[in-house]
């Protein structure tokens, strides 16, 4: 575990390398997530401006949603994405077998060997809106309250990295996986809402069929009291599933890799 970890550290100093290179192309990306932000807070206005609520949940408390879903968004643009990009493209080029001869886990390596630092911003902008709705809905903030928080966004982040690893592993079989990623974004868009807005069959299938609901209305939700028990143990079932199925299809795939060196 710990050199595991040291990796990583040292995986994202190469990566604030790499990035401090082309100063003025991080601040233009810094600077596009600052807009983006305040694009979200305007239509946050807007919609609130005309209604006292959403599906019942009023505006601070889609403020947290909002911040826990810019923290998601975060997430996957910071290391999930960009790293499952690379091995689409090192499957299509044939430059994969520099990750699989490497002595250490394949899987590991190829998840996190990438790191897009200016993505933090993202991440800092979510804990902010999540920290002002907190206070403003003036709600006991007790260490449970953060453990349940924790848990049910960590349980939304291996969710989504195992849909994006199945993601990145078809392309050991298929060639357009770029068009599936851009569905996929278009369809996460809908997580800065709750799921509750939605029609009773669309609702489902965002919870059980695309997991959204367990990416950002459920850690939101665990912030403002609004996430029941059996919620909480569908995510960490659903969590644990989801990655074991990810990582036996990935083992399943690289068994079947012939690359460069074929």
């Amino acid at each position: 575990m710990l050199r595991h970890l040291r990796l990583i550290w040292l995986f994202t100093r190469v990566s604030v390398q790499d990035d401090a290179a082309y100063r003025v192309d991080f601040l233009a990306h810094v600077l596009i997530t600052l807009l983006r932000f305040g694009a979200e807070l305007l239509g946050l206005w807007t919609i609130f401006s005309n209604t006292q609520s959403l599906s019942g949940w009023g505006v601070f408390e889609m403020l947290a949603l909002l911040g826990v879903f810019r923290i998601m968004s975060g997430i996957i643009a910071l290391v999930i994405a960009p790293n499952m990009r690379l091995i689409m493209e090192e499957i299509r080029d044939g430059k994969l077998d520099y990750v699989l001869i490497k002595p250490i886990n394949s899987q590991f390596y190829a998840s996190f060997r990438r790191v897009i630092v200016w993505q933090l911003a993202d991440l800092m902008l979510g804990a902010i809106l999540i920290a002002v709705a907190l206070v403003k809905l003036a709600t006991s903030f007790s260490p449970v309250v953060m453990l349940l928080f924790l848990v049910m966004l960590a349980a939304g982040v291996t969710i989504i990295y195992s849909f994006w690893l199945v993601l990145a592993t078809l392309a050991f079989w298929l060639t357009r996986i770029t068009n599936m990623e851009m569905v996929f974004w278009n369809v996460f868009e809908a997580g800065r809402y709750p799921v509750d807005i939605y029609r009773p069959w669309v609702r489902w299938g965002l919870t059980f069929i695309v997991p959204l609901a367990f990416l950002t209305t459920f850690p939101a939700g665990a912030l403002v009291g609004r996430t029941p028990l059996p919620g909480v143990v569908a995510a960490l079932v659903l969590a644990g599933i989801s990655l074991l199925v990810a990582s036996a299809f990935w083992r399943f795939g690289t068994s079947r890799y012939s690359g460069a060196s074929a």
